[in-house]
C-alpha cells in the first residue's frame, strides 16, 4: 500500500522521467492492476486511495532511507545515469554476443527453396563455414553498426524502463513480494514502453547489419547510401515486424526479470549473481517464446540476400538489384508456413536462445555496475 512506497526527497527524479509519462500513463490504464500508479500533481495516487508524496519526506523516512545499504533502485538516481549505464550495458552485451548473432542471421536468412538440393546445416557446420571461406572476424562485421546504435538506444530504452519502474511503484523491493502481480504488471509495462524507444533506433542500425553479416556491401557507410538512394524505405520496412516481436519479448523478459530479481534477492542488495541468473533465464525463456516473430523479421530485413548466395564469395560490395517478396508481416508469415512448415519458425532458436541468454545476463550486469559505480562517484 502507500505507506510501504518510500517517499522521495524532491522532484527531480519525476522531472527526470516527465517525458515519459504519456506513455507510461497509457500502459498503466489499459493494464487495470489494483496497485498501479498513475500521476497527479506532486504525487503519486493509487487506486485504493493511498497518496506517496514526492515532494516531501518525513524524519523516519529520510531516517531508513539513510540506514538502508545500497539498492538496486534508489530515487535519487539521476537520468543521464540510468542513461550511460544503458549505453555501456548495450555496447558490452552485443560486441560480446556478436558471432552467435551473426550465425543466427545465416540460418535465419536461409530458407528451403534457396537451399533445394543441398544439405541444410546448424548452427556449427554455418560457423565453421563462415570461418573458412571468409575468415573468423567475418563473425563480427557490421558490429561497428550496432555499436553506434547500441549508444543512443539503449540510453533511451534503459531511461524509460526505470521510469516505468518508479511511477508504477515497483522500485521498493524490501515491501513487494516475487510473486505480486503488480511485480509482473509494472515490469511488462516497463518492457512495452522502453521498446518502442529502443526499436525506433535500432531499426534500421539492424538492417544494415543483418545485410553486412550477409556479405553485402563495402561498410556502413556504402550501405547506408545504397538503401537511401533507393528510397530507404527499406531501413524500415521490418519496423512493424520488429515490434510485434520485440514488444513481446521485452516485456516478457523484463517481466520475468523483475519477479526473478525479487524471489532471488528479496533485500535487493547489489548481486552479480543475481543480475547473472535473472537474465540469463529471462532472456532465454522470452527469446525462446518469439523465435518464430524473430525469423520473419529477418526474413523481411534480408530478403533477396540469402547465405547460400552470400557464403560462396559470390557476391561483393552492393547487392543485385532483387524483387520485394514480402511487402508486410503476413506475406513473410505465410511465405516461410507453405515453403518449411513449423519447423521454419524455429530456424535459429538455438543460436538465438544462447545469444539472447547470456546477452541479457551481461547487460543487466554492465547496466547495474555502471549505475553502482555512478552513484557511488
Amino acid at each position: 500500500n502507500g505507506r510501504n512506497c518510500p517517499k522521495y526527497q524532491s522532484s527531480h527524479d519525476r522531472q527526470n522521467f516527465s517525458i515519459f509519462l504519456p506513455f507510461i500513463s497509457l500502459i498503466t490504464h489499459h493494464l487495470g492492476t489494483r496497485k498501479m500508479a498513475k500521476l497527479s500533481g506532486s504525487t503519486i495516487e493509487l487506486s485504493n486511495n493511498n497518496q506517496v508524496d514526492l515532494g516531501h519526506s518525513s524524519e523516519g523516512d529520510s531516517e531508513e532511507w539513510e540506514d538502508m545499504d545500497w539498492e538496486e533502485r534508489s530515487p535519487d538516481t539521476a537520468l543521464w545515469q540510468h542513461m550511460i549505464a544503458g549505453s555501456i550495458a548495450g555496447m558490452v552485451e552485443h560486441a560480446v554476443i556478436f558471432p552467435l548473432d551473426t550465425i543466427k542471421t545465416h540460418l535465419q536468412a536461409t530458407n528451403m527453396e534457396t537451399t533445394k538440393g543441398s544439405a541444410r546445416i546448424g548452427s556449427v557446420q554455418t560457423a565453421q563455414e563462415i570461418v573458412r571461406l571468409r575468415g573468423p572476424l567475418f563473425l563480427w562485421r557490421g558490429v561497428t553498426v550496432t555499436l553506434r546504435a547500441v549508444v543512443p538506444a539503449h540510453a533511451m530504452m534503459f531511461a524509460a524502463y526505470e521510469g516505468v519502474i518508479l511511477y508504477g511503484g515497483a522500485h521498493s523491493t524490501q515491501h513487494i513480494d516475487a510473486s505480486s502481480s503488480r511485480v509482473a504488471a509494472v515490469g511488462f509495462a516497463a518492457g512495452f514502453i522502453s521498446t518502442i524507444f529502443h526499436d525506433l533506433i535500432m531499426v534500421p542500425a539492424e538492417t544494415i547489419k543483418q545485410r553486412m553479416q550477409l556479405g553485402y556491401y563495402r561498410d556502413a557507410s556504402h550501405a547506408t547510401k545504397r538503401m537511401v538512394a533507393t528510397g530507404g524505405a527499406s531501413l524500415f520496412r521490418s519496423l512493424p515486424t520488429t515490434l510485434i516481436m520485440s514488444v513481446p519479448y521485452s516485456s516478457v523478459m523484463m517481466m520475468s526479470n523483475e519477479s526473478l530479481r525479487r524471489f532471488l534477492n528479496p533485500t535487493g542488495a547489489f548481486s552479480l549473481p543475481t543480475f547473472l541468473t535473472a537474465g540469463a533465464l529471462s532472456g532465454a525463456l522470452a527469446a525462446a517464446l518469439t523465435t518464430p516473430l524473430d525469423v520473419v523479421k529477418t526474413r523481411l530485413q534480408t530478403q533477396g540476400m540469402t547465405r547460400a548466395k552470400t557464403s560462396t564469395g559470390e557476391l561483393h560490395g552492393a547487392p543485385q538489384k532483387f524483387k520485394v517478396r514480402y511487402h508486410g508481416f503476413s506475406d513473410a508469415f505465410l511465405a516461410v508456413y507453405r515453403t518449411e512448415g513449423t519447423r521454419g519458425f524455429f530456424r535459429g532458436i538455438g543460436p538465438r536462445i544462447l545469444q539472447t541468454g547470456p546477452s541479457c545476463a551481461l547487460s543487466w550486469c554492465a547496466y547495474e555496475s555502471a549505475k553502482h559505480f555512478l552513484q557511488a562517484r
